[in-house]
């Protein structure tokens, strides 16, 4: 088995594509994660709608001129995140994220990426948290079966404020859908207190992992502050059979703090940590 290092592309939100491309090669990575957040990453859902394989000659012709591969499309159809998502049925919602997510699909396809990640949605004003995940199997199940149909896998990535906010309720939802893999990110789960060990149970249900040092009460810090078992981490996805790709995280963004971070420095020390792991752990 072999894993990859990734890193995501929306890490450095004020340089241009091009650069950023260069810049995550120029850290050591051999790939990258293409974010597509409402109008908020530089590649926008509005562009993937209005044509898709355009949009991804485009972006292919960059990744590959930077000498990486595509790891994986990250969708955020809406940067509200109970819109637009697999658990909101307000107005036209269900139908706006299945058009997005199938040119999603689309772009992905062009890019020869293994899938698509995507937010599961959130917990309504009183409603139960068991209800919601049900409504989440019901909207991802569409989304799933369509994407098989063009080779790709879909995970959905468990953050905190969702329907899936523990180890627990993630099984849960993976449960209620069958086909539906996971996006692991662990600072999500230890910022509300989870133990690694907690985490490790999702392992043999992860496409995709995402890696951004943290604690608890802290979404995002220094490599030397990380309170994350990455060791016990890594070990569990190496036991599941684990051989997709792991992917530097760092975001810049008010929220939670994360702006207080230098990214491309903690992204090449967390390059560098993940590829002596990897190396240990994996062989």
């Amino acid at each position: 088995m072999t894993v990859r290092l990734s890193c995501a592309d929306y890490t450095w939100p004020v340089l241009g594509h091009r650069t950023v491309l260069a810049v995550i090669a120029d850290l050591g990575f051999a790939g990258v994660d293409i974010g597509v957040f409402g109008d908020a990453t530089h590649v926008t859902v509005a562009s993937v709608v209005a044509d898709p394989r355009r949009r991804a000659a485009a972006v292919r012709a960059d990744v590959e001129a930077a000498g990486l591969q595509v790891a994986d499309v990250f969708l955020t159809s809406s940067l509200e995140l109970g819109r637009v998502t697999p658990t909101s049925r307000t107005g036209d919602d269900v139908a706006e994220l299945r058009t997005i997510f199938g040119a999603t699909v689309e772009f992905a396809a062009e890019l020869d990426a293994p899938g698509v990640t995507l937010l599961p949605g959130v917990v309504a004003d009183g409603q139960a948290l068991s209800e919601a995940i049900m409504l989440a199997a019901e909207g991802l199940a569409p989304l799933v079966d369509s994407a098989r149909e063009r080779g790709l896998a879909v995970s959905v990535e468990p953050h905190f404020g969702s329907c899936i906010e523990t180890p627990e309720a993630t099984a849960e939802l993976l449960d209620a859908c069958p086909g539906l893999t996971v996006t692991l990110d662990p600072s999500h789960f230890i910022y509300i207190g989870c133990s690694t060990e907690r985490m490790t149970a999702l392992a043999p249900r992860t496409r995709h992992v995402q890696i951004r040092p943290g604690g608890p009460g802290v979404m995002q810090c220094k490599v030397p502050d990380n309170e994350i078992d990455l060791e016990l981490l890594l070990r569990s996805l190496h036991e599941a059979g684990y051989d997709g790709w792991i992917a530097s995280e760092y975001v810049w963004m008010e929220k939670w703090r994360c702006d207080e971070v230098d990214n491309t420095s903690e992204t090449k020390r967390l390059g560098e940590l993940l590829t002596s792991l990897s190396a240990e752990i994996f062989g």
